[in-house]
């Protein structure tokens, strides 16, 4: 019964997750997302209460949840994907008094030309995304999409007025722009185009422009593709976080309900967190990493020093490459790891409730029933290895 009251938590939280994005792409009303939002986070209180009473009495075989991680996904997301169809099936039954008025936007354009090759950049927006890319101009290029509804064009072209953004760039030895709207239910969208090169392309390769960043959006996406960047803050609540082909020296992500993605970039230290989403690390590389989600998958293949990866309620799947030290922990859901066989390596496993398995070619030799080493034989007096702790408390391992 617990478990089944644990599944209920995640698939409500999921469709609150899931209610925000589909208020962010405005495909329901206001006044429907308000509704919706009451009616589940009522329910998502009583499974609550309902589970923790429940824990008091949570005594089950150790054998009951081996491979239970695998299966605990498995019926999250079959439940999350009819959740969703039930969701829009259900708005599309609301009165269209609440969808009256048509969508009208407006853009405004900023324009300029850096004159340092350290810029920092401060953009925030309520209800918007915030997407930040390279480009081979030399200038750079602010455009903002202000979204509204209204009866009739003359009332948005009013509320569209209404809406001060706020630009500034600054020039005191380091070029800085800053955007932040007043608070207002428009959607405010960011989308800025910048060179990669000091005071030209031509000189970008040699002279690259470093790019100091702080966003925040509250119910939208952020993305950075393309730059050289120093010290990125980056914070959403409703919105997935992305980076592509990013070089930077120091990255802090944060949102609420969202993914976050690293691609195809370097991370000289960095710290990644949600607590409704996946993390997911592809072709990425670096000194230190931190990565932490509460209910969510981590899935990455990389190249770092040190790294931390920790989900309370998801499974991890890692293909690490190369030298490094690395810790993987799952509190609910399986742990599996990559093995470069190409550098020498020593991994500790343990799981509380679960089996332990490794590939064939590997030398497991096990500790007890929940706890394994697998080892290469070159380790052993080795100065550069790979070396890992990976664990789950209710989950399986697989070392392959």
């Amino acid at each position: 019964m617990r478990i089944k009251r644990k599944l209920d938590m995640d698939r409500y939280e999921t469709m609150l997750r899931d209610l925000e994005q589909m208020k962010d792409r405005q495909e329901i009303s206001q006044e429907t997302y308000e509704e919706m939002k009451q009616k589940y986070e009522e329910r998502l209180k009583e499974l609550e209460e309902q589970y923790f009473e429940d824990g008091k009495e949570f005594e089950l075989e150790l054998e009951e949840f081996s491979d239970l991680g695998e299966r605990i996904t498995a019926q999250v997301e079959s439940a999350v994907s009819k959740a969703m169809d039930k969701v829009q099936r259900i708005t599309m039954q609301f009165p269209d008094s609440f969808d009256s008025g048509t969508y009208h936007s407006a853009e405004e354009v900023f324009e300029g030309k850096f004159e340092s090759d350290a810029v920092d950049i401060d953009f925030s927006t309520e209800n918007g995304h915030i997407d930040l890319r390279k480009w081979d101009n030399d200038t750079y290029k602010v455009v903002v999409t202000k979204k509204v509804r209204a009866y009739s064009e003359e009332r948005a072209e009013e509320k569209l007025k209404e809406v001060e953004l706020g630009f500034e760039h600054l020039k005191n030895g380091k070029d800085v722009l800053r955007l932040h709207p007043c608070k207002t239910n428009t959607v405010v969208s960011i989308s800025a185009y910048l060179p990669a090169g000091a005071k030209g392309g031509m000189l970008s390769r040699a002279h690259p422009v470093t790019y100091n960043l702080t966003l925040s959006s509250e119910n939208g996406h952020s993305t950075v593709t393309g730059l050289t960047v120093g010290t990125a803050t980056i914070q959403t609540e409703n919105g997935r976080i992305g980076f592509e082909d990013v070089n930077a020296t120091r990255l802090e992500a944060e949102t609420e309900n969202g993914r976050i993605q690293v691609e195809d970039s370097e991370v000289e230290t960095g710290t990644l967190s949600t607590e409704n989403g996946r993390i997911e690390l592809l072709n990425a590389k670096g000194t230190a990493i931190k990565v932490s989600t509460e209910n969510g998958s981590v899935r990455g293949k990389m190249t770092f020093e040190k790294a931390t990866l920790k989900t309370e309620n998801g499974s991890i799947h890692i293909s690490p490459r190369g030298k490094g030290t690395y810790r993987a922990s799952s509190e609910m859901g399986s742990v599996s790891i990559d093995v470069d066989r190409k550098t020498p390596y020593e991994i500790l496993a343990e799981t509380q409730m679960g089996s332990i398995a490794a590939a064939p070619d590997l030398n497991l030799s096990s500790e007890g029933r929940h706890h394994a080493v697998v080892k290469s034989p070159d380790v052993e007096g080795a100065t550069e290895k790979f070396s890992a702790e990976i664990s789950t408390k209710m989950g399986s391992v697989r070392i392959q």
